[in-house]
């Protein structure tokens, strides 16, 4: 039997018959031949025999049964008119399924749930923010959403987004980005005349002059904001004097040995938290602007950090509903002072000489060398390093061409 066939004999009902009696075969070719249909025939035993046949058929049986003198009996009655006759008492039941399916029908002409994908330069919390400008959020109504209109005001609010994409799936709404992954900009060349200075203290290790005039040599120790090299090339004639100059925009690089240092200070006691191995467990419900949250009192006066593990209902896999659950676990804490011991100090200085060294490395800076110490202070322990490293140090200072001449 076919899922169609199958269906349409629910929805028009249908008995379960057992026959007894002395020709139960005659019985059968007589329903064959006057059309009736019975399906399901099995053997029973003491030569009876249990079929199915529909509502409309089973009031053509009469003659049959006095033809072949073939007793019936009605085993089960099945299908839908059996069973909104069963319950045509219960009307709450009848207006509860009914409710569920305008719910249903309700929820299904709103969004209720965004879904971003493709997008790294700019955060979820960024275009979420644009969207609600553009009043499209959760709660709002499908119809009012023009996805081409909305995937055009994206790309025109965000540069670096070359491609967008907006449907609509269920109560879900996809939005898919593609951002470009060269720069949009070529930034522009200063061609103002102007000088290289030195960014930080350092001693010269290399240098290499594009454009400009040198005012270093290696090995030379140089102080921050001294001019490395100059915006000003001179033109000097046989006997060695300047005839005149003119300005150019200084352009080279510059490496320099340099030190970088760092330090913190730490009390002596620091607050130590634990678990004291008590529990509480609640749940969380959230519909729309309404939460309800069951936890059981505290006992005591403890302190509690609590953890949530939230989901939203869906039904089917893009029919989403504004209704969240969520597992409440909460676990009771204390608190007391503890001195730092070697261990800890040690793992707070490493933690503290790896920030700053991912810090420099980050920035390009070859470190050379790196020492850290622990010390004591008045106020407790102090945490200080030192790096040396081999970094640029260029950085160009335009200037008036009055200064460059003077």
């Amino acid at each position: 039997m076919g899922l169609v066939e199958g269906l349409i004999r629910k929805w028009k009902g249908y008995v379960e018959i057992e026959l007894r009696g002395y020709s139960p075969e005659r019985f059968l070719n007589l329903c064959s031949a006057k059309g009736i249909e019975l399906w399901g025939i099995q053997c029973a035993p003491e030569g009876r025999y249990c079929c199915f046949v529909s509502v409309r058929d089973f009031f053509r049986l009469k003659p049959v049964l006095c033809k072949s003198g073939v007793r019936l009996s009605v085993l089960s009655r099945r299908g839908l008119p059996f069973f909104l006759r069963r319950n045509r008492r219960r009307k709450w039941y009848a207006l509860g399924i009914g409710a569920f399916f305008v719910f249903l029908y309700g929820m299904s002409l709103f969004i209720w749930d965004i879904q971003i994908q493709g997008n790294y330069r700019y955060t979820r919390d960024t275009l979420m923010g644009f969207l609600e400008s553009m009043e499209v959020k959760a709660g709002s109504r499908k119809a009012q959403v023009d996805c081409g209109a909305l995937e055009e005001e994206i790309r025109a609010a965000f540069p670096e987004i070359t491609w967008v994409s907006a449907g609509i799936s269920g109560t879900r709404l996809f939005i898919r980005v593609k951002e470009n992954e060269v720069l949009s900009q070529i930034p522009e060349k200063d061609d103002r005349p102007g000088n290289i200075v030195a960014a930080r203290d350092g001693v010269i290790t290399s240098m290499v002059v594009r454009q400009g005039t040198a005012r270093t040599v290696l090995g030379e120790t140089v102080a921050e904001g001294q001019i490395l090299i100059e915006g000003r090339v001179p033109i000097v004639g046989d006997d060695g004097a300047e005839i005149r100059a003119y300005l150019v925009p200084a352009d080279g690089d510059v490496r320099a040995r340099t030190v970088h240092t760092y330090e913190k200070e730490i009390p002596l006691f620091y607050e130590e938290r634990t678990a004291t191995g008590r529990e509480r467990r609640g749940i969380y419900l959230k519909a729309g602007p309404w939460s309800l949250t069951i936890l059981p009192p505290a006992a005591g006066h403890g302190e509690w950090d609590y953890f949530m593990e939230e989901k939203q209902l869906t039904l089917f896999t893009d029919f989403c509903l504004p209704v969240y659950l969520g597992n409440i676990r909460g676990r009771e804490m204390v608190s007391y002072e503890k001195n730092y011991g070697e261990r800890e100090l040690r793992e707070l200085a490493r933690a503290l000489n790896g920030q700053a060294v991912k810090n420099l490395e980050e920035k390009g800076v070859h470190i050379l060398e790196n020492n850290d110490r622990i010390e004591t202070c008045p106020g407790g322990w102090r945490i200080s390093g030192r790096l040396v490293t081999e970094e640029s140090i260029a950085r160009r200072e335009a200037v008036a061409e009055k200064g460059l001449m003077e």
